[in-house]
């Protein structure tokens, strides 16, 4: 987990502070996201992310906690966890889940999950990953 500094800094500046990323972030490029992430993050911080946003898009295509937690390498609490999160603060998900779906990064992500899937499926058979990852994506 990502260590916050004990010192708070005051809710006007800390919206401050959101409200700039948010500006930033959105009038930039894929390119220029990735390479401000990678400036921004550290290496495991990139790593935590990416996993967490993926363990997120797995649940919503119905694979299992069990075999995300194999995939992934992680534990079945963050995963579970990550579950509760997505419930409780659906709206940011769904925007994200609403994005994912647009033709133009579907096919990016629908490789991305089917890998996954083949990789996942490789060792039982009869899960059906793709069917199961074809009827969400």
């Amino acid at each position: 987990m990502a260590r916050v500094s004990k010192y708070r800094v005051e809710y006007k500046t800390y919206i401050q502070i959101l409200d700039t990323l948010d500006l930033v972030l959105g009038k930039m490029k894929k390119d220029e996201v990735r390479s401000f992430l990678f400036s921004l993050l550290g290496r495991n911080e990139r790593i935590m992310i990416a996993k967490r946003f993926m363990a997120i898009l797995l649940l919503q295509r119905g694979v299992s906690v069990s075999e995300i937690a194999k995939r992934l390498k992680l534990t079945r609490q963050t995963i579970y966890r990550l579950d509760e999160i997505k419930e409780l603060k659906s709206h940011g998900f769904l925007l994200a889940l609403k994005k994912v779906n647009q033709d133009e990064l579907n096919r990016g992500i629908k490789k991305i999950l089917l890998d996954v899937a083949k990789e996942m499926g490789s060792s039982r058979k009869g899960i059906g990953w793709q069917n199961v990852l074809k009827e969400h994506v």
